[in-house]
């Protein structure tokens, strides 16, 4: 009788466990199915070597990625980088814009180019629990994505965030986080404890709520531009200069640049003197890495309001970026003879004369922006150094 009780519970604990397992297996398939939405993040310098890298995830069908602020921080103090995905089947493309206003929870929402693409099952309510079970989707070069399975250590209230049991490296950051139904629930993470990596995790409801503003401001847009593009019809008269201005300031806010570039080429055809809309295309282009362009642009807007400083200074930090250090110099100086107490002027001429060679005029500025600007000061002392 007491061999048969044994039995019975043998049997009994095989069956659990068979189910168990039966669930991971699920659980797993559901979560393998979705790695095609996982990418690879990358920041190029402009000689197009790898300078940073990190992960992220698709989570809408037209190319809204999750990644960390590490690698989008890097892409924008580093002067000429560029900030690109990988996507598996696809290659690498390029980042179209930025959707997040700010770096919120170590988190950024990008947008790609793009239509039809696979997304992840977001999880819209989620409260992290110690002890609960997590799968981590991570990958490395060429968008190669393993998953790794593991528990949640603990949660801390206050933040949001959260201690998982799966390593999580520097070019990790951004790995979509699965609960036990096969849904992102959050973003894994790289923290600094005393010095030491820690592996955590962000929950995704700031994203879903940058998701949803996105969409939401995206739709308002593309009905003014039905609404435009009905105007724009023979023996209709469209709306000029301030309009197509007004739908490219619109654009900038939502990091749209390609349409804001459009709609200011609209303006200037309508008022070609109007030094505004010159100053935002120049500063487009400029986002867009279209360098020349923003040159040209910001040449003639000179050309138009010869006076204003800010003009020369915006002309002279692009030629910094492209590599044209001696026609910064000359552009810097003329915004500096304008005002002279500019601290940008005397901050980007103080680069471009370091990037030149002219260590000792560089110090020169340094110690003018003492005065001006000591936080600009130190900055420049901390490029130099």
């Amino acid at each position: 009788m007491m061999i048969m009780r044994l039995k019975i519970i043998c049997f009994s604990a095989f069956l659990v466990m068979f189910v168990i397992a039966h669930v991971d297996a699920r659980v797993m398939d559901i979560v393998s199915n979705q790695k095609n939405a996982f990418v690879s993040v990358y920041v190029d310098d402009r000689n197009k070597q790898n300078i940073e890298s990190g992960s992220g995830f698709i989570v809408d069908q037209n190319g809204a990625i999750v990644t960390n602020c590490r690698v989008v921080e890097k892409w924008i103090t580093e002067l000429g980088a560029t900030l690109s995905v990988e996507i598996a089947g696809r290659g690498r493309v390029q980042i179209e814009e930025v959707i997040s206003s700010r770096c919120e929870n170590n988190l950024v929402l990008l947008k790609i180019k793009a239509a039809d693409l696979p997304v992840v099952k977001v999880a819209r309510e989620f409260k992290p629990r110690q002890g609960q079970d997590i799968l981590v989707m991570k990958g490395g070069r060429e968008s190669f994505a393993a998953i790794s399975s593991g528990t949640i250590r603990s949660v801390n209230e206050k933040s949001g965030h959260f201690r998982i049991s799966v390593p999580v490296k520097q070019d990790e950051s951004g790995s979509p986080l699965f609960n036990a139904k096969g849904e992102v629930v959050g973003v894994a993470i790289v923290e600094t404890q005393r010095g030491k990596p820690i592996s955590s995790a962000v929950s995704m409801k700031g994203i879903i709520k940058q998701i949803d503003r996105y969409k939401k401001q995206r739709k308002l847009i593309e009905g003014s531009i039905t609404h435009s593009r009905a105007d724009s019809t023979p023996g209709i008269k469209t709306d000029d200069t301030s309009d197509f201005f007004s739908r490219g300031c619109a654009y900038d806010q939502l990091n749209m640049y390609k349409e804001a570039v459009a709609a200011y080429q609209q303006s200037l055809k309508s008022n070609p003197d109007f030094t505004e809309t010159y100053i935002n295309l120049g500063i487009d282009y400029y986002r867009l890495g279209k360098y020349n362009d923003a040159i040209n642009t910001f040449k003639q807007a000179i050309q138009i309001k010869p006076g204003i400083a800010s003009l020369y200074t915006k002309l002279g930090a692009t030629y910094i970026v492209n590599g044209e250090y001696l026609l910064a110099t000359d552009i810097l100086k003329k915004a500096i003879e304008i005002d002279p107490e500019n601290s940008s002027a005397h901050f980007n001429l103080g680069i471009a004369y370091y990037l030149s060679g002219n260590t000792l005029a560089a110090q020169k500025e340094c110690t003018i922006l003492r005065d001006l600007d000591k936080t600009r000061a130190d900055s420049l002392i901390n490029l130099m150094d």
